[in-house]
């Protein structure tokens, strides 16, 4: 197992390729056992992918807006910025993004400012729930 795991988890017929074509100086020239390598069963299991349509989804603007913080990001910026919020309508996938220096500084005026705008109410917003807006 140890020739296995120094080869990076190379499958066992390729070490015995190895060994009968003397490809590798100091490689002993032994029988390689089919055995269960438990990293290489943990490497070749896969995710389910995401579904290509949600349960939901938005039938008017503002019916659902995403959104996410990230930060904090260094270096800051020039003007002391060091996080940014995203915010995506879902059924017009129009974007804004703002830079902020503190995380709870513009949600109100984001809903204030898109709800003068559209002249309609945000319905639901959904998040990663990282606690952004508690």
């Amino acid at each position: 197992m140890m020739w296995h795991f120094l080869f990076g988890h190379l499958h066992f017929a390729g070490l015995m390729e190895l060994v009968k074509k003397g490809m590798v100086h100091g490689l002993p020239s032994m029988e390689f056992k089919s055995k269960l390598c438990e990293e290489c069963i943990l490497g070749k299991q896969s995710r389910t992918s995401f579904p290509r349509n949600s349960k939901y989804q938005a039938k008017e603007q503002l019916g659902l807006i995403h959104t996410d913080v990230c930060g904090p990001i260094t270096p800051e910026s020039f003007s002391g910025k060091r996080y940014f919020i995203s915010f995506v309508d879902d059924f017009s996938r129009k974007t804004w993004v703002y830079f902020l220096k503190e995380k709870s500084e513009v949600f109100k005026k984001f809903r204030v400012m898109v709800e003068k705008e559209t002249d309609k109410h945000i319905k639901t917003v959904r998040s990663d729930r990282g606690g952004e807006f508690t």
